[in-house]
């Protein structure tokens, strides 16, 4: 594929594209980080003797010369004009302050490169490093490069690690010795134990998200307590593989260009309004629901785009338009993950836990139909609290003629990108067609991980360092978890002690959602989401079956119960997009928590809300 690109706009052509190309430094770069950069570019003219920077002030702006010239003073060395056509090289390299001062010696037209943006250059053209460095090598003057160390904070601990670690030794010793009044067997206790201490890890934060579950891992292992292949099942389970390969096409998504041309794209095609740029974001996230059946996998490919919009938009960091961005981008990713059964892995386990013949009523198609209005509830909920709570005076700055330029300087579609969409396309048609070719999502999924590896599409070096395999064996842990928790038979044990419910289940059914609502909530302080699903299910959905309740009903409900998450170390997908986020800073995280909060009490809400419509239907 060539780099040609078609006619500029005018006024950025000349203006800003041309003497960016034209520079003897940034015309090296490449052309997505150029048009990642173009939005952050003003222009300003300095008149004979202006001093565009003085020694000593803050490093903050690249200066690259369209007209005139600079006369660069520094101590103890003769005055020169700047050759390289840029100054303010302290910036892009990482100095605190500038070296010396930069004076107008003619009329000058300058474009200015905040400090995050230049630095974002280096980042991504590490050769330029080296050249703005020989830009800096003046007579006179000495500059090595800036420090790379670090302030360590301190890792003192307060009191609720110390309460944690406490809880995390004393209550396994405690469930070993009164696990005999409860009639378990040692094996019961001793998982119970191992489980207890797991669990006070996660929610205390004392650790990594995925040491809990390698602790619990080995310790059952090592223990004996449930067998190797229970036990090691999440590393081989079809979550692991789909995850694992979502997340390698979502790295070539991503460093392709794909996403941003994309969003480039939808930008210069939506109305200029920021209701519209949301609902794009939003409809994306929708359209990759159905197709992409892991939150986490959309996740990764969502973020980026939230994180390009808020830039292109120059929306005022963890200002509510930017946080509106980020809640819109999650809510995309992760509204809807109930209502079509492709969306998640879970998902196939409620649909597994169905009777023969509910299997056969449930497929892709009616299990939508009967969920449609749960999900349209939600949307209503969605848009009402974003009107309500996400009211703001900032004003977004969007260009078309910008886009356009950006669109244009990013050129032709080329190889990686094809590739891109060529795995994105090749895996929505797989899933769709799963009942033909009886070939199930997470082994379409590998295929194409295969495909982009043997052909260099996906580089060895971002198979090691892009893909987030902390998070592949933090989920490993919690299906081997599960795993164990039905080898030692505590899901039966369970079964036998909630027979109550059924009846309940049978006699007054909206009480009995109130009921499981709080159950799970119980168990989501201290249980993954997905977790948390197979157990209640696996205990709810055969006692539906046993007291003539439709087991979809009350597996979707838990579905929906299971999602609900109001502490951020709940949620493995969020901690994912909180990740993603962080180094843009966009987002106000306590808004957006309270977002979630509302959002997900209306979960029961709209639980409640369908079952008229279920009724209807004649599910209830």
């Amino acid at each position: 594929m060539t780099d040609s690109a078609l006619p500029l706009p005018a006024d950025y052509d000349q203006a800003i594209v041309a003497p960016l190309l034209a520079n003897s430094i940034l015309g090296q770069c490449s052309y997505e980080s150029l048009a990642r950069t173009l939005p952050h570019v003003t222009e300003h003219w300095f008149a004979v003797g202006e001093a565009l920077y003085e020694a000593g002030s803050s490093a903050d702006k690249l200066y690259v010369l369209r007209e005139g010239s600079v006369r660069l003073e520094r101590q103890h060395s003769e005055p020169l004009l700047s050759r390289q056509g840029l100054c303010g090289e302290e910036t892009a390299v990482g100095l605190s302050d500038y070296l010396g001062s930069a004076i107008a010696a003619t009329p000058v037209s300058a474009l200015i490169i905040p400090r995050a943006s230049a630095q974002a250059l280096v980042k991504s053209n590490p050769s330029l490093r080296s050249e703005f460095f020989r830009g800096l090598a003046l007579p006179g003057a000495n500059p090595a490069p800036p420090s790379a160390s670090k302030t360590k904070k301190g890792e003192n601990g307060n009191w609720m690690n110390v309460a944690g670690w406490l809880l995390a030794i004393l209550l396994p010793a405690l469930i070993i010795l009164t696990a005999p009044n409860f009639g378990m067997n040692q094996n019961t206790a001793l998982f119970l134990a191992v489980f207890a201490a797991t669990i006070c890890m996660w929610v205390f934060s004392l650790v990594d998200e995925y040491v809990p579950g390698i602790f619990a891992i080995f310790a059952i292992l090592v223990l004996g307590i449930a067998p190797p292949s229970a036990v090691l099942s999440g590393f081989a389970s079809d979550g692991f593989f789909l995850a694992m390969s979502i997340l390698g096409l979502s790295t070539v998504i991503v460093a392709s260009g794909l996403s941003y041309r994309f969003l480039v794209w939808l930008l210069l095609r939506l109305p200029n309004r920021e209701i519209w740029q949301n609902f794009g974001l939003l409809l994306t996230g929708f359209l990759l629901t159905p197709m992409v059946p892991s939150i986490n996998g959309r996740v990764v490919l969502l973020a980026p785009l939230a994180i390009d919009m808020a830039e292109i938009l120059h929306a005022r960091r963890k200002g509510k338009a930017a946080t509106g961005l980020a809640i819109t981008t999650f809510t995309g990713a992760s509204l809807l993950s109930a209502v079509f059964l492709s969306s998640k892995s879970v998902n196939f386990v409620i649909f597994g836990l169905l009777p023969i013949q509910a299997q056969m009523q449930f497929q892709w198609l009616f299990w939508f139909v009967a969920a449609a209005l749960t999900g349209a509830v939600m949307l209503l909920l969605y848009a009402g609290l974003m009107t309500l709570m996400l009211r703001h005076d900032e004003r977004l700055h969007l260009s078309k003629e910008q886009l356009a330029a950006q669109l244009t300087l990013l050129g032709p579609m080329r190889t990686r990108e094809w590739s891109a969409v060529f795995g994105v396309a090749l895996f929505m048609l797989g899933v769709m067609t799963a009942s033909l070719h009886k070939i199930q999502p997470p082994w379409v999924a590998v295929a194409i991980l295969y495909v982009l590896l043997v052909f260099g599409f996906l580089r060895k070096d971002e198979f090691k360092e892009k893909i987030d395999w902390p998070f592949l064996v933090y989920l490993a842990g919690i299906v081997g978890i599960v795993g164990a928790f039905n080898a030692v038979g505590l899901d039966n044990w369970l079964a036998e002690h909630l027979s109550p419910l059924g009846e309940l289940m049978r006699s007054n059914f909206p009480l009995f959602i109130a009921i499981l609502a709080g159950i799970t909530f119980v168990i989501r302080l201290v249980v993954p989401i997905s977790t948390t699903i197979v157990i209640v299910a696996a205990v709810m959905m055969p006692l539906a079956t046993a007291y003539g309740i439709n087991a979809w009903v009350v597996g979707f409900i838990v579905l929906m119960l299971g999602e609900m998450w109001f502490f951020p170390y709940q949620c493995s997908y969020y901690i994912q997009f909180r990740d993603l986020l962080a180094k843009s800073d966009i987002n106000d995280e306590r808004l957006f928590l309270r977002f979630n909060t509302l959002i997900n009490l209306g979960k029961i809400l709209a639980v409640y809300a369908s079952l008229p419509y279920w009724k209807a239907l004649g599910l209830l």
